[in-house]
């Protein structure tokens, strides 16, 4: 046969590239090899700061004992070994016990950096490197400073603002890192598996405890101090008491953190050591097993490689399971033997699998799927079929069901409970999350099955984590409206009729028109007008909010051009951005053209972000980064929704933020509401600290915006002014929105508010 003398002309051919890339191979794990080297050279150099930094904590002293380490082993160049040295310099020099603990984080930084610690740690440590880079020597400094501007505070006649502020927006910066640590404690430290894994959990426990104390101690001083008119009206003592328990564990947590990454990468280097070893002994033993094989290849081997090659096209190669066209084929064979039986179809899903790939690599996430197909392979009857059916999605069908939905439940809540098991993937300990979609048929064929199965793994999917959902009539009625209503978003977006309404956004002081939000609306010829509730979600399951969103902006951004031809006043037009445009790497360009194209200038544009985007740490940096080059165009940052997200403090250091827009869950009530009063006017006064202007949204009541406009808010926007409004209506009312408007009272005295809890 042709293809045995193939099979062997390929082998022979393969053992010279094979020696090519064994050698590259090794080449490459020698280099890893260099770079595991490097790292415990710089681990051994922030290794000399813990001792020091135990000294300092001990009290200011002019200086302290000490060389700079040798950096030479560590690949810097000569501009970083200097500021390095500096760093480290500046650490042994600086009496401040805040200050020079500030030093020593940056050198920690500095050579964190020059070795790549991050991209070396496994996925069991991959936290360590935050914590020892960042997080603890954070806490350390923030309270130090804490403490520190309590005792001077607490030393003075009389306070001004300023004073008053000072200290919870320090509290905010050490809440903000504690409670990292505090996170990381908690989540991570409970699948540490090394040697000094119980170490490591003792030493957490300890600083939870030290951290829990001080901060309660830490929000006493801080209350105290908000509201304080004399440095003796402080309550500093019980926080300054409590700082060396806190600094006394965070340093220890910071020094077995140390220890346990030099553990973790000491085991990688000398396994990486023993492969290569290995590697080159098999090595030679494959190539002279090859060359064995090669001559000894029979007739059957060729036929059973000819029957796989046959088969490739019905099977998908990296689990070894059917693909999508080997399960239609066998579901048509079995529509064929017209059973009368119920047969029934499980659709399983890896929940977040994405992020596993983007997180540890597409190698981690295809050992993944092996796993899981394997898991498959063994559960079940002889009859059950399994199939790879997509990127993360599994489908099993199983013939005959005895007693119908309920052996498809039984058997879905099984097959959970084995998929769910802890497991090691790729030396990670792994839990993996699973939705499922089931679907039971007798008189419909099984492609209409499949359809079912998948409705039910959609809706299973919007429910949330690992939920088994079975099908419902409901569900395909659902399907095929939302399918509609898709279809019909497409004709609206060519007639014109999807379109930006505007609600004004008002200045507390003057009642001019200052801008407006351009929200979408859907002029249906039909239904009349739609609201974006009625028409997103679909949009967004069909994969049309791109388009929507490029449709509303180009009309938003013309009527701007056009409001601006007829004021000579300031005006923005508020844009929404959404996650996907944010995060696109040509965000600032496309967004500058389409600016360009309407005749505006970038300053007259607002780019609404809404903060709960930079939640997600996979797409956060991109985000920073299109942000701050929207910022040096010109643009109008906003940053929506403020205050409901998990990164308020971090979005306002992080980004180059204009305005924030206050949430309506923060506005709502706001004047009757004392405890409300607290949270919002604290919001308000964070943003007044640092120079940023704030827009309160969901504004209803005179009552609301008179509260709003004697506790220093900027500008308005709400129902009490108007709802949004078509362009024509807009343009008609545009120096009339402010008439209804209240004159507000002087302003007040800010509350004093708590930043510290």
């Amino acid at each position: 046969m042709k293809l045995r003398g193939w099979l062997t002309g390929i082998i022979l051919f393969l053992l010279g590239p094979s020696l090519l890339f064994a050698t590259l191979w090794v080449r490459a794990s020698l280099s890893e090899v260099e770079r595991l080297d490097r790292a415990l050279d710089g681990l051994s150099a922030i290794a000399e700061l813990g001792p020091l930094m135990e000294r300092r904590l001990a009290g200011p002293s002019s200086t302290l004992p000490g060389a700079v380490p040798s950096l030479s082993n560590l690949g810097l160049t000569k501009l970083e070994t200097e500021r390095a040295n500096l760093t480290f310099q500046a650490f042994l020099q600086e009496p401040s016990v805040s200050r020079s603990i500030r030093h020593a984080r940056d050198f920690v930084r500095q050579v964190s950096r020059s070795i790549q610690l991050t991209a070396l740690t496994t996925l069991e440590t991959s936290e360590l490197p935050y914590i020892l880079s960042d997080y603890l020597p954070s806490v350390i400094y923030e309270s130090a400073a804490m403490v520190y501007t309590g005792d001077q505070l607490s030393n003075k006649s009389a306070l001004n603002l300023w004073d008053r502020m000072s200290l919870p927006v320090q509290g905010g910066q050490f809440k903000v890192a504690a409670d990292s640590v505090a996170r990381i404690t908690t989540t991570h430290f409970m699948y540490l598996t090394g040697p000094r894994a119980e170490i490591m959990r003792e030493k957490g426990s300890r600083f939870l405890n030290a951290n829990a104390v001080f901060q309660s101690a830490g929000a006493e001083m801080l209350m105290s101090a908000s509201r304080a008119d004399t440095g003796a009206d402080i309550q500093a003592a019980q926080a300054m008491a409590m700082f060396p328990r806190l600094a006394k564990t965070s340093l220890a947590l910071w020094t077995e953190t140390l220890g346990y990454l030099r553990d973790d990468l000491n085991q990688r280097r000398n396994a990486t050591v023993f492969e290569v070893v290995l590697a080159t002994i098999v090595g030679f033993l494959v190539i002279v097993t090859a060359f064995g094989l090669a001559a000894l290849l029979s007739r059957s081997l060729a036929e059973r490689t000819q029957q796989e090659i046959d088969d490739l096209g019905y099977h998908d190669p990296l689990s070894g399971l059917p693909n999508r066209r080997g399960v239609m084929k066998r579901l048509e064979v079995h529509d064929a033997a017209q059973s009368d039986c119920e047969h029934g179809v499980i659709i399983a899903d890896i929940r977040h699998f994405k992020a596993i790939n983007s997180s540890y690599g597409e190698e981690v996430g295809d050992c993944v799927l092996r796993i899981v197909a394997e898991d498959l392979k063994r559960y079940g009857l002889s009859d059950d079929f399994v199939g790879r059916t997509g990127g993360a999605e599994f489908t099993i069908f199983r013939p005959n069901l005895h007693s119908g939905s309920a052996e498809l439940q039984k058997m879905a809540l099984e097959i959970m409970t084995i998929l769910k098991r802890d497991r090691q993937i790729a030396e990670q300990a792994t839990t993996l999350d699973f939705c499922m979609g089931l679907a039971v048929n007798r008189l419909g064929n099984c492609e209409d099955t499949v359809l079912e199965a998948a409705l039910a793994l959609k809706a299973a999917k919007r429910a949330g984590s690992t939920e088994i959902r079975l099908f419902e009539p409901a569900m395909r009625s659902e399907f095929d409206k939302t399918a509609a209503i898709a279809k019909d978003l497409v004709d609206a977006v060519k007639g014109g009729q999807i379109v930006p309404w505007f609600q004004p956004q008002i200045c507390v002081r003057t009642g001019r028109t200052v801008g407006a939000e351009a929200l979408v609306r859907w002029i249906d010829t039909n239904d009349g007008v739609r609201y974006p509730g009625a028409f997103l979600p679909a949009a967004e399951e069909a994969g049309y909010t791109e388009l929507i969103d490029a449709c509303v902006r180009t009309k938003a951004l013309g009527m701007a051009a056009h409001y601006l031809e007829h004021t000579p006043e300031p005006f923005h037009i508020g844009i929404n951005a959404s996650l996907g445009l944010v995060a696109a790497p040509d965000c600032a360009e496309m967004l500058l053209d389409a600016v360009h194209e309407a005749g505006l200038a970038p300053r007259n544009v607002s780019i609404e972000i809404l903060e709960a985007v930079m939640i997600d740490a996979v797409t956060a940096e991109p985000i920073k980064e299109n942000v701050a080059e929207l910022s040096r165009l010109g643009f109008h940052i906003e940053l929506d929704d403020f205050g409901t997200g998990h990164s308020s403090i971090s979005s306002l250091r992080d980004l180059s933020i204009d305005r924030v827009k206050i949430d309506r869950s923060f506005v709502s009530g706001v004047d009757k509401n004392p405890e409300l009063q607290k949270f919002t006017s604290a919001l308000i006064q964070l943003s007044k600290s640092l120079d940023i202007s704030v827009l309160a949204e969901g504004v209803e009541t005179e009552a609301e915006f008179r509260w709003l406009a004697e506790n220093g808010c900027d500008v308005v926007q709400g129902w009490l002014i108007s709802k949004a409004v078509p362009e024509a209506e807009f343009f008609e009312r545009r120096g009339r929105f402010g008439d209804i408007l209240p004159k507000p009272a002087p302003r007040l005295a800010p509350l004093a508010v708590n930043l510290g809890t």
